[in-house]
């Protein structure tokens, strides 16, 4: 999940510390530092990704790192001067790494270089799980003629007819410091930290991804928590992370208390699918329970079905390095055994206690995975749910349900068969290249022999675990996709066969159906060609103003009035055709659909 981390500080001579080795170490390049008389480079093993945002003003060779630094500290002598102002902060791991650099990159330009600070940024990746930037700023703002400016300047203390002030029989009139800007104030670090918030949760709303950050503390926020500390890399990091064990093992005892407490609360409470077992299927849970060693509830199957997906990700990348994963493998696959017999028997159990709950349903018209989820918020909410608010109820459910289930695998929404195959494309040719190096081909990593990756290395076998985490990664959102998108066709053109279409076809339909058809009435198969060739009107022009002023961001989705029309905006799909149902309304201009059209074009 994403996480908040940024943290700042002073690089200054005072502390020891140089702007030359400072900035050599955090962009990997090797920097003379003339004062010195001496190089300053440290090796490293991927090498950070680093650019340099200048200013209004800045004079060209403020973009040069090793004459910016040694600028600096020829411009700043004092044994107490501070060089730079730098922080560090922790990117999302949820954006690709072309997302993070894009957003980090606004956020330093909009808050730091519109200021009038040169930015020196390093991007560093050397753990995937960890990327995060290094950003030094300078303390100086440049006159319009391109020299350094002043950072502060001396101000006389008048009195109240305008005269100075002296302190005593001193000769010297009394003063004060005035800063020329106001970078070293306290709030402003507290109004930068607030402003990297937004700007990722920002991002994160527009990629449809649920997480997001706050720079408050858990005391701000009302949660009564302690917060653990970012361990990072560097030499602290052992105290924090035994810090960050004990929030751990004091989470878990609180948890354990809670849950004591609601068992004595609620020692009569059963969940909806317990209730409907029988006594050997509950001889079965148990023993399945023990194997998985979790309790068997849908909510819990999903979450050991994600822990085995990226437990078994990397043993297989151990065992290609020449680790002995025997055991590991053979655990995974009993696990892995067990999950699908208890999915099973679920499955039984769910049908059984849906049609005791709700005999009105249509069963026949709901897929196994949306039955699950109506059971599971059954539970959730203790609410047999009736009537209209049944079938508003599944329709949210069937609009969430890729959506939710793909995050058991990734992090990141799914925006296109088409794009996915692009995704796979790519990373399948730059696996392609690496593997090369050592004569090696795709065909190799499929079984995955002990040792296969030995002979690359560390930034190889790195790349190559990446890349072969997400083709797994890809290869699991496949399936998911076209099971869905199959149960949803099946349900809604009874007498059609859609699973020999291509996927783009299979997408076009499922899209089509989700928009003009979100109940699943049963459809012949020539429907499809009429919605295409004469659409129907969904939305009367009401409801077009309504969509087009929240596309335009004029209003918030909870403001729409119609619930399907906030299902239809949540998608790209749906969402090109509510554009092009609007395009046909004689009251609304194509100028204002075409404007929308463009600023989702940026969004992407």
């Amino acid at each position: 999940m994403a996480i908040f981390h940024m943290s700042f500080s002073n690089i200054s001579a005072g502390k020891g510390r140089s702007a030359i080795a400072s900035a050599a170490y955090r962009s990997g390049e090797k920097l003379f530092d003339q004062k010195e008389g001496r190089s300053y480079f440290y090796a490293r093993s991927v090498m950070p990704e680093s650019f340099i945002l200048t200013p209004k003003n800045a004079p060209a060779w403020a973009s040069d790192r090793e004459k910016l630094w040694n600028e600096v500290e020829r411009k700043d002598r004092r044994a107490n001067s501070r060089y730079a102002k730098e922080f560090n902060v922790a990117l999302p791991v949820e954006l690709s790494e072309d997302e993070q650099k894009e957003l980090l990159t606004k956020y330093v330009q909009e808050n730091f270089v519109d200021e009038g600070m040169v930015a020196d940024v390093a991007i560093h990746r050397d753990h995937q799980d960890n990327p995060h930037a290094h950003v030094m700023l300078t303390n100086r703002p440049f006159n319009p003629d391109g020299t350094w400016g002043l950072k502060s300047k001396r101000e006389n203390i008048l009195d109240e007819n305008g005269n100075k002030t002296y302190t005593g029989n001193s000769r010297f009139p009394r003063s004060r410091k005035v800063w020329l800007v106001d970078w070293d104030k306290k709030e402003k670090i507290n109004q930068w930290r607030h402003n990297w918030a937004v700007s990722v949760n920002q991002v994160l709303e527009q990629k449809n991804i649920p997480d997001r950050i706050s720079e408050k503390s858990f005391i701000e926020e009302g949660i009564d928590d302690t917060p653990t500390q970012h361990e990072g890399i560097n030499s602290k990091r052992h105290e924090r992370k035994e810090f960050n064990q004990q929030v751990k093992d004091y989470r878990k005892a609180k948890a354990s208390y809670k849950n004591n407490q609601e068992k004595v609360i609620n020692r009569g409470h059963l969940d909806s699918l317990s209730k409907h077992f029988s006594f050997n299927e509950k001889r079965v849970v148990k023993e399945l329970s023990h194997e998985l060693k979790t309790y068997i509830s849908l909510e819990n199957l999903d979450d050991k079905r994600r822990m085995l997906f990226n437990w078994k990700n990397s043993t297989l990348i151990k065992h290609a390095v020449g680790e002995d994963v025997t055991k590991q493998l053979l655990t995974i696959n009993q696990q892995e055994s067990s999950l699908k017999k208890a999915d099973e028997l679920l499955n039984k159990v769910v049908d059984r206690t849906t049609k005791k709950l709700y005999p009105e349903l249509n069963f026949e018209q709901t897929t196994q995975a949306e039955r699950r989820e109506l059971i599971k918020e059954t539970d959730s909410e203790q609410t047999v749910f009736k009537g209209s608010e049944l079938n508003e109820r599944l329709m949210n459910i069937r609009d969430d349900l890729l959506t939710q289930q793909l995050l058991t695998f990734t992090k990141r929404p799914y925006v296109g068969w088409k794009l996915l195959m692009q995704q796979e494309k790519e990373v399948k040719i730059e696996l392609k290249y690496t593997l090369m190096i050592h004569d090696d081909n795709l065909e190799s990593l499929e079984h995955v022999d002990q040792g296969l990756l030995e002979k690359y290395s560390p930034t190889e076998q790195q790349k190559i675990t990446r890349a072969v985490k997400d083709l797994r990664t890809i290869m699991a959102v496949k399936q998911v996709i076209q099971t869905q998108y199959q149960e949803v066709l099946r349900r809604a053109f009874p007498n059609g066969d859609f699973n020999e279409l291509p996927m783009i076809k299979q997408e076009q339909a499922y899209t089509a159906v989700m928009y003009y058809d979100p109940a699943l009435k049963p459809c012949k198969v020539e429907t499809i060609a009429q919605w295409q060739e004469n659409p129907p009107r969904v939305f009367n022009t009401q409801e077009h103003l309504q969509g087009l002023a929240y596309l335009s961001g004029q209003l918030s989705l909870d403001q729409l009035e119609n619930h399907h029309l906030q299902r239809v905006l949540k998608h790209d799909g749906t969402k090109q055709l509510f554009l092009g149902e609007c395009k046909v309304d004689p009251t609304i201009k194509n100028s204002q659909i075409e404007k929308i059209q463009m600023q989702l074009k940026e969004q992407q």
